[in-house]
């Protein structure tokens, strides 16, 4: 009997570091996955800023000769952009001469 109560101590202690175990590690990869989140969305809200801004100031020089500005639904449409694709239309916009050949390039991913 002394066996027996010493194999279920042994069970229920093993029992017991195991949830404690693992609920360690559930913390740990659920802080880790936060940072990572955290980074990815500080990145995609940087690179949305910066390739708005330079949209902006792009057309907003097209807009004095009457070609008009940047509406809310284009921005929309480039904040829905992945950072890759964020990467390519702030290249992509260098070549840019009008609106329609932003929308052509929108239109294309």
């Amino acid at each position: 009997q002394g066996i027996q109560q010493g194999i279920q101590q042994g069970i229920q202690q093993g029992i017991q570091q195991g949830i404690q175990q693992g609920i360690q590690q559930g913390i740990q990869q659920g802080i880790q996955q936060g940072i990572q989140q955290g980074i990815q969305q500080g990145i995609q809200q940087e690179g949305q800023a910066l390739t708005l801004r330079l949209l902006h100031r792009k057309f907003r020089q097209a807009d004095a000769d009457g070609k008009g500005s940047l509406s809310a639904e284009l921005e929309n449409r480039i904040r829905s952009l992945s950072i890759e694709q964020l990467e390519n239309l702030s290249e992509a916009l260098l070549d840019f001469r009008s609106l329609r050949d932003l929308t052509d390039w929108l239109d294309h991913q």
